[in-house]
């Protein structure tokens, strides 16, 4: 059989390298500009976020056509373990077919020794009548007898049929007969015998030739799962690399801000647009009721747990499950839902660009719309999202950028 070129092997490898060669090569711009994040512009972040992004979709849409076609070569295994399973059991049933034609085969050659047997003592007995005539003078019919060499050859001398005895003639027809429908018989079921084990033999062949395909199939899934998890690393580089932009911009715009309050007057600005603060500086309300502790801060830390980021937009307040979580100011509730990594979160606007957010609860008793006054019960405490234990992630945030809730926080 010629072999076949693996055409998709080739592009999936052909498309892995391409592909770490672009991550690769965004790595070494990234890592050029390492201790001078901060000193690019918010345009060069964003677009290197842009160009990560991009990287990353195109990566997923590799691993997702890699896991495509993984799934189905794992279909085709289990179509071609379905056929093995019908042919194993068609080749069950064959084999109790032979056993049972082989016992039965066995069982007739016992009657044909049966029937032989019983041939031969009708001989015996035909031999001591003729021995009785012998006794009495008829010669001719002994030499007839010597000289055959069986039954049918005696029965053949016709000249001699009429001096043997109507009782002989009827049993020795009779056995002849029933020793040659047995034979007949036996030589019909070693014919169903061999057909049987004809096709049993082809049934065998056909097994084999699923396992080879089936042992092949596997391969090619274990090719797969390489190709899969280089892919899914790659994949991560892109997405760290984008969490990374991401950081960039949101330090930035932190930093923008920061300049713009330098001089304390709670100003703050974010691209050219000016956000008056200074009424809410130092004024919120503690928002978890029996206190807490502050278990992490705002900023850049490690990761406590898999889907955690890495630069924290807010404090986290530890806390008793079910701890009154209230307002840190008056406003208007804009989101009270499930909201994925937060888990169950509450957003309430205070106007002018400025919003606070309450993460992880394990109940929300506002609704979007609903107005609240500072310190009123707008949720309880949990560990919803992504989450190590109770507490209640706070944060605040100016046209959707979030700076330290410290600066607004009460002493």
């Amino acid at each position: 059989m010629k072999k076949k070129v693996n055409v998709k092997g080739n592009i999936r490898r052909m498309a892995l390298l391409v592909a770490g060669c672009v991550v690769m090569g965004g790595m070494a711009a990234s890592q050029t500009g390492g201790n001078m994040a901060y000193a690019m512009t918010k345009e060069e972040a964003e677009r290197q976020k842009d160009d990560a992004s991009e990287n990353e979709k195109n990566a997923k849409d590799v691993l997702d056509s890699l896991e495509e076609q993984q799934n189905k070569i794992v279909q085709d295994v289990a179509d071609l373990d379905a056929k093995m399973t019908s042919v194993q059991t068609q080749i069950t049933s064959l084999q109790e077919q032979t056993d049972e034609l082989q016992t039965e085969i066995d069982t007739t050659q016992k009657s044909l020794d049966e029937a032989q047997k019983a041939e031969d003592e009708q001989y015996e007995a035909m031999k001591q009548r003729i021995q009785y005539l012998y006794e009495e003078g008829e010669t001719e019919y002994v030499d007839a007898l010597l000289k055959s060499i069986s039954f049918s050859d005696l029965l053949n001398k016709s000249e001699y049929i009429d001096q043997i005895s109507e009782y002989d003639q009827r049993q020795l027809a009779k056995l002849i007969k029933t020793k040659t429908d047995i034979a007949n018989y036996e030589a019909q079921l070693e014919s169903d015998l061999r057909q049987v084990e004809s096709v049993k033999t082809d049934l065998e062949g056909n097994e084999a030739e699923l396992q080879t395909l089936i042992d092949q199939k596997q391969e090619e899934i274990t090719r797969y799962d390489g190709d899969i998890e280089a892919q899914k690393s790659l994949m991560n580089k892109f997405t760290v690399a984008r969490e990374e932009a991401e950081r960039r911009i949101a330090e930035i715009s932190r930093q923008e801000m920061g300049k713009a309050n330098a001089n304390g007057t709670g100003a703050y600005t974010k691209d050219g647009k000016v956000y008056d603060t200074s009424k809410y500086k130092g004024k919120f309300m503690w928002p978890v009721s029996t206190g807490g502790v502050i278990t992490d801060e705002f900023g850049y830390r490690d990761a406590p747990t898999a889907g955690a980021s890495t630069y924290h937009q807010g404090l986290d307040i530890g806390c008793d499950y079910g701890t009154d979580i209230v307002a840190a100011e008056a406003g208007t509730v804009v989101m009270s839902c499930y909201n994925g990594g937060g888990g169950n979160m509450v957003m309430i606007s205070h106007g002018g660009g400025i919003c606070t957010v309450y993460m992880h609860n394990s109940q929300l008793c506002v609704n979007v719309g609903d107005k609240v006054v500072k310190g009123q019960v707008i949720a309880k405490a949990g560990s919803t999202g992504v989450s190590t234990g109770p507490h209640c992630h706070f944060g605040v945030s100016i046209d959707g950028t979030y700076v330290n809730p410290h600066d607004f926080l009460g002493q």
